[in-house]
């Protein structure tokens, strides 16, 4: 009996408030120093990484540090303006979408197809399924179907005509 009354702990709103600010702010700080030991290590890495590229370059020639930097220079370059053209093609097919009136959140996969006629042949493909689809669609629910009891006055009205023939029947 001693051991339940142990266990159960009695404790007023801003004590429980106080208990899980307390657990939070130790979450928090948990976080906080695996976010900081991985962010040291990631440095530690770079730096590891600068030092052994800078160990290679001071073993090389002047002519062969030369041409590593040049390659270095280039390879950034390249990266730099594949960036850039795909911010333009995106720019392009956000455009090119927005003319055939689609939604612009296509852009996104329209643009890994990296080609710009790619784009528009498919922009134009799926733009005209879409219309054919509706125009379909919208034919559809208009269409009526015949009526059945055939009230049409085409063909010989005496015949199809329900008064027509009671009045013939009365007019003998």
């Amino acid at each position: 009996m001693a051991e339940q009354e142990e266990d159960t702990l009695t404790l007023t709103k801003e004590e429980l408030q106080a208990k899980l600010d307390s657990e939070a702010d130790k979450r928090a700080a948990k976080a906080i120093e695996t976010a900081k030991a991985k962010w040291e290590a990631d440095q530690a890495e770079a730096i590891q990484k600068a030092k052994s590229e800078g160990e290679r370059l001071a073993q090389l020639s002047a002519d062969e540090k030369l041409e590593a930097e040049r390659k270095a220079k280039l390879k950034e370059f390249e990266e730099r303006e594949a960036a850039l053209n795909k911010r333009e093609l995106k720019a392009n097919t956000s455009s090119l979408l927005s003319e055939a009136n689609l939604p612009k959140k296509l852009a996104d996969s329209l643009v890994e197809l990296g080609d710009a006629d790619k784009i528009k042949e498919t922009t134009d493909l799926l733009a005209k399924t879409i219309e054919d689809e509706v125009n379909r669609r919208v034919k559809e629910q208009l269409r009526s179907d015949p009526p059945k009891n055939n009230p049409s006055a085409l063909g010989n009205p005496e015949e199809d005509d329900p008064f027509q023939a009671k009045i013939k029947k009365y007019q003998k």
